[in-house]
């Protein structure tokens, strides 16, 4: 073989492997792009979760809380509300059957409800109203005192969990539920949630 024939083959070669480097070089990029594109779009602090307490009854600082009579009733009217626009990828939902709506204030469970199963599409925003409800609620005094003092001056602040049973999946070993885990304000606006995972009691897939 002559030495041109030979040199032209090398050339060949480099050219060859040269292009197949900037391809892999190319496929590279563009799958870190595609996983920043979802990473970017479905991180948690993308969607916004926030509760409003939008109806108190059987908490009266007068009728209910400074009376003589030792047990409470207190309802709550509850909207859940998501704000799921920032994300483009996957939709967001809470409730549902085994859910549940929690109230309490300085660790005493006042109400407990259901949340109804709902889903926000991605780009989208909704909410969903629930109530919550406790029967024959023994608070400590000074939890009463305090509660009806804060009420009387308007600023007066429950603890809202909702649960939603394999809300995060399930796997091998169990389900994962979902909490949002809000402080809201009675007589207020919405007031943010964060989401946290807890180990579940549920073993079905939804």
């Amino acid at each position: 073989l002559s030495p041109l024939f030979l040199d032209s083959m090398a050339q060949d070669g480099e050219s060859k492997g040269f292009q197949l480097c900037m391809i892999v070089i190319g496929i590279g990029l563009m799958a870190g792009f595609v996983y920043f594109l979802v990473w970017e779009n479905t991180r948690p602090g993308d969607t916004k979760y926030t509760v409003t307490i939008t109806s108190v009854d059987g908490l009266d600082p007068a009728l209910d809380l400074h009376s003589d009579r030792r047990a409470l009733s207190p309802v709550f009217g509850i909207t859940v509300h998501i704000d799921n626009t920032h994300n483009q990828i996957v939709e967001k939902c809470v409730g549902g059957v085994g859910s549940s709506a929690i109230v309490s204030y300085g660790d005493a469970l006042l109400a407990k409800g259901t949340a109804p199963w709902f889903c926000v599409q991605t780009t989208k925003v909704g909410e969903a109203a629930t109530k919550a409800w406790g029967l024959n609620v023994q608070l400590p005094h000074f939890l009463r005192d305090r509660l009806a003092g804060e009420l009387e001056r308007g600023q007066a602040v429950v603890d809202v969990a909702v649960r939603t049973p394999a809300g995060a999946g399930c796997y091998i070993n169990g389900c994962l539920d979902t909490v949002l885990v809000c402080k809201a304000k009675i007589g207020g606006g919405p007031s943010p949630c964060f989401r946290a995972t807890t180990v579940s009691g549920t073993t079905r897939n939804r």
